[in-house]
């Protein structure tokens, strides 16, 4: 069930709601949290109700081995944990990484090999990571034994469930008994409602139209075409654009509909593309995944106590654990192991400058700053959203021109495009370039990631999540609940709905994870 899809509209969430506020109603607060696990385990059964038993075996097995190691203080319990969380990792490897696993093998021998071919569970890398976070937090005594009820919940809660954010135990489960008025009720609603709708119209205004630009162009190359310079960079910043409004209206939608039932969710998601360093990006980028990789990974590696070297190190074996998290596949290993290596040396250029960055230079120096890193994530995007890496190389082959350098052949009779023929440029039909408007959507896209202010921003008077203050600052216009922001909400609830019934987008991104 994804959330703009007519049922989770029309059904699923009013009747949640609604069953949610009659309880509160009739003060029957402590069956909240029971109402809530089952709505959100209908929510997950949706798509395929053979996977629920796996979630729910998985919430129960771990929150009994929690409790275990909570009480064990001997050697025993280390022993446990390293069980525990190798269990984990075996489930999502058999469910995610075994055909891959096996498909590369298959290549290496020349042996045909058949695969398991199980299905992917929704939000398996999801609940597999948090679940590992907990344990390990069990072993180290850093958290309280759950409840049952709290635990289930919190793994299960139908926001975050299948496409994060991956919410720390600590952030979530105290909210689960949390009590609050009428009056903060409606201000919930209000701000719950005006960030679901600001993410809905993310989805369906802007990642949409990208993404059909960005799938004829990476169909076509996958296909065996060559597209041009021009066609290339129309693709790539398509996808660009796509998948960061797709992962930013998820973000925004996972956060406005968990702060309906009251409930803050973490940020993950910081206006990444107005970073000026790839160490910021990736501060701004699927913040909770790499909070987790940090904490549970990097330092458990060593992080940087072991000397530069040893620290350096760390981070690649991170970036590239962290690049097959994405995906079973080799374009998702190199694609981590790449944003590894300029992360290594983003590190060393600070460790030689004495940790100036870009930013500190004024706006000539963030700017330049910003411009180069853009232009690096484009192009390791490529990697990311390409079939396999022989896709990848025709694009990135386009990208600097060795697919030659075509124009619309109507340019070769404006004066200002002549000149350019006595450089190599030629004039003739290019299939997968749109016009002038495409550009339009592009330029209007990158005006947006560059000038406008993010939702954390617009929606800062109202906390709208946890943590990300830094992102919550900043001058301009700043969501109010007032008559006028009510009607404005109210027709645009009303505008997107309807055009969800017209025109369905397509499914998250994330969801494939």
């Amino acid at each position: 069930m994804l959330f703009h899809e007519p049922v989770f509209l029309y059904a699923f969430l009013p009747l949640t709601l609604a069953g949610f506020l009659a309880l509160r109603a009739h003060g029957r607060d402590a069956l909240t949290p029971w109402f809530l696990l089952l709505a959100s385990l209908v929510f997950y059964g949706w798509w395929d109700w053979r996977l629920v038993p796996l979630l729910a075996l998985s919430i129960l097995c771990n929150h009994a081995l929690g409790g275990a190691l909570i009480s064990r203080r001997d050697a025993g319990g280390e022993r446990l944990l390293v069980a525990g969380v190798a269990a984990n990792l075996v489930l999502l490897g058999l469910f995610k990484y075994a055909d891959f696993l096996i498909a590369s093998l298959t290549a290496m021998l020349g042996q045909k090999i058949d695969g398991p071919g199980l299905p992917l569970p929704l939000g398996i890398s999801f609940f597999t990571f948090l679940q590992i976070a907990y344990i390990v937090d069990c072993r180290r005594r850093a958290t309280r034994p759950a409840s049952i009820r709290d635990y289930a919940l919190f793994v299960a809660f139908f926001p975050h469930l299948i496409a994060g954010p991956l919410v720390h135990h600590s952030e979530l489960i105290t909210q689960f008994r949390r009590r609050f008025g009428t009056a903060e009720q409606w201000e919930h609603l209000a701000v719950g409602a005006t960030i679901f709708l600001i993410g809905l119209a993310k989805k369906t205004l802007l990642a949409q139209p990208a993404s059909e630009y960005a799938d004829r162009v990476f169909n076509t190359a996958a296909a065996g075409a060559t597209p041009s310079l021009l066609e290339s960079w129309v693709g790539a910043l398509a996808f660009t654009f796509q998948i960061y409004f797709d992962f930013s209206a998820y973000s925004d939608m996972a956060i406005g509909l968990a702060r309906l039932f009251g409930i803050w969710l973490p940020i993950n998601f910081a206006s990444p593309y107005k970073a000026t360093s790839i160490i910021e990006f990736w501060r701004r980028w699927h913040i909770t995944l790499s909070r987790f990789l940090r904490d549970y990974l990097y330092v458990a590696l060593g992080g940087n106590r072991r000397g530069r070297s040893r620290r350096y190190l760390n981070i690649l074996v991170v970036m590239l654990l962290g690049g097959l998290w994405h995906g079973a596949g080799w374009n998702f290993v190199l694609w981590g192991a790449l944003h590894g290596v300029l992360l290594v040396v983003n590190h060393g250029w600070r460790d030689l400058t004495a940790g100036r960055s870009p930013a500190r230079s004024g706006p000539l120096g963030a700017w330049s700053g910003r411009i180069v890193t853009f232009t690096l994530v484009v192009f390791l995007w490529v990697l990311f959203r390409a079939d396999r890496f022989e896709t990848a190389m025709t694009l990135w082959a386009g990208m600097v021109g060795m697919n030659g350098v075509v124009l619309p052949e109507h340019y070769a009779g404006l004066a200002v495009f002549e000149a350019l023929q006595r450089f190599g440029i030629r004039f003739a039909a290019v299939p997968l370039y749109a016009g002038g408007w495409q550009l339009a959507d592009l330029a209007l896209a990158l005006a947006i990631v560059w000038f406008l202010p993010s939702t954390q921003q617009i929606m800062r008077r109202f906390a709208p999540a946890l943590g990300g203050a830094s992102d919550f600052s900043g001058r301009g216009f700043a969501w109010r609940p007032n008559a006028l922001a009510g009607l404005a909400t109210g027709i645009a609830a009303v505008f997107l709905v309807a055009r969800t019934l017209q025109k369905q987008p397509g499914e998250f991104i994330y969801f494939q994870f």
